[in-house]
């Protein structure tokens, strides 16, 4: 049963966020890059209000870059420019999910990589 709930509130989050993926304009960098720092924000107070962890967030992150254009481009553009994206703007769930991206992408690390590098060692 357990797993169950965990499965339902898991497809409620992913709905969620779906349903309130901000407009990303027409070839518009600045919004890209703003609606997925708002994406991330609402994943990051699920996670604080445990409605999902970070695993899962990290999943539906994966399934919104298959499902929803409007997500894989505002993900893709933030993993593009995220070396010039200072510390602190974006939330620790979307700076994870964007070094992934960059990694799938084959691109360097950022000054980003160091704050993550840094916070799984405090979960160690």
């Amino acid at each position: 049963m357990h797993e169950e709930d965990q499965e339902r509130k898991t497809t409620e989050a992913y709905e969620k966020l779906l349903k309130n993926m901000p407009s990303i304009g027409f070839i518009n960098r600045k919004k890209r890059i703003k609606a997925y720092i708002q994406l991330s924000e609402m994943a990051e107070y699920m996670i604080k209000n445990n409605e999902i962890n970070e695993g899962e967030a990290l999943f539906i992150f994966s399934l919104l870059m298959r499902k929803c254009s409007n997500f894989q481009k505002a993900a893709t553009m933030t993993a593009l420019t995220l070396n010039s994206i200072g510390k602190g703007v974006i939330s620790p769930i979307g700076i994870k999910f964007s070094l992934d991206v960059r990694k799938n992408l084959s691109l360097p690390s950022t000054h980003h990589s160091d704050e993550e590098a840094t916070s799984d060692e405090k979960d160690v």
